[in-house]
């Protein structure tokens, strides 16, 4: 019954245009002037949704993480409420319980916490009265997780617990791994076939990501980064039937030509949106971070720091320029 209502009340406004999405939630404000949450003295608390009304009008989606360790508190029904769904934006949560310790045998010494949480985090969801998505799992196609059958029934499980609340879509969301000197390659994006499978039939879209820093891949590389996610997202759609979303997009600007190779990025995706909504079915492409995150730990090290198009004081990266000219209307 859930799954007839969601496809009737909220595929159909999705399908008419496409969500342009943002990362974060709270940042600073100051004199007028925005910038990454920090301890400076008399900056006034503000909501993301008030700097994107000004600076990015084409941005309908605002993204909040749940992470193992997440509070209620942390993101109130009430501001999410009256801060994105009544301003008009849409909310992507990205459920990362497992996040980085992910594997086999993580996955079934934790489930029933994760579980847990996730019906913790739906009677949260509940109490929001709009449009909402919940993407599970991001990056879970890794440490022997991409071929674990049994991943299909945690997803099916999972889709049923995030359903009890009819307003709601929900997905996967896999993480793109291989080689990046490709633009296209089937061959490395099987290897999740197994643990997806099943579930890909039930969900209602398949989301995934892409990140690069110069910390981790070339720079030609990171070049290509467009091209690729427009191939994967079309393998997806042909392999599982099923609406796409690029959850998220991290392009760090750290490093020598960090900011236009980040802007060249951006800019790529202006001409290829279009055709990623025609040919993949695409309804959602979302930035990592529109500010900087000083501090931020992971994978790329340094470069973790620099994925906004807006620097941690609030000025503007090339980037910007075209990630608000990303249609959302097609």
């Amino acid at each position: 019954m859930y799954k007839i209502i969601s496809i009737v009340l909220f595929f159909i406004p999705l399908h008419a245009s496409i969500l342009i999405g943002a990362g974060g939630f709270d940042v600073s404000k100051q004199n007028n002037h925005y910038f990454f949450k920090t301890k400076i003295k008399n900056a006034q608390p503000t909501y993301i949704t008030e700097v994107l009304s000004k600076e990015a009008l084409n941005v309908n989606s605002v993204t909040i993480w749940i992470t193992r360790n997440w509070k209620e508190d942390w993101f109130s029904a009430k501001e999410v409420q009256k801060e994105i769904i009544d301003k008009g934006y849409t909310p992507l949560f990205i459920f990362y319980y497992f996040a980085d310790d992910i594997s086999p045998k993580f996955i079934e010494n934790h489930k029933e916490a994760y579980f847990k949480q996730l019906e913790h985090f739906t009677h949260y969801l509940k109490k929001l009265n709009g449009q909402k998505i919940v993407v599970l799992n991001p990056e879970y196609n890794m440490f022997g997780c991409e071929k674990l059958a049994s991943m299909n029934d945690l997803f099916l499980k999972s889709f049923a617990v995030v359903r009890q609340d009819p307003q709601v879509l929900v997905g996967p969301c896999v993480g793109d791994f291989g080689n990046y000197t490709y633009t296209d390659e089937p061959k490395e994006w099987k290897r999740f076939r197994p643990s997806l499978k099943r579930a890909a039939k039930k969900a209602d879209f398949i989301a995934f990501q892409e990140m690069r820093g110069l910390t981790r891949n070339k720079a030609s590389e990171i070049k290509k980064t467009a091209q690729r996610a427009y191939h994967f997202a079309k393998y997806l759609h042909k392999t599982y039937h099923k609406p796409t979303m690029l959850a998220y997009l991290a392009i760090s600007s750290y490093g020598e030509n960090g900011e236009k190779i980040q802007a060249d990025v951006y800019n790529s995706f202006i001409k290829l949106l279009p055709k990623m909504r025609k040919e993949a079915d695409l309804i959602l492409f979302s930035t990592f971070h529109y500010f900087d995150y000083p501090g931020h730990v992971g994978y790329f090290n340094k470069a973790e720091e620099f994925f906004g198009v807006v620097r941690k004081d609030g000025t503007h990266k090339p980037s910007l320029q075209y990630f608000r000219k990303l249609p959302n209307s097609l």
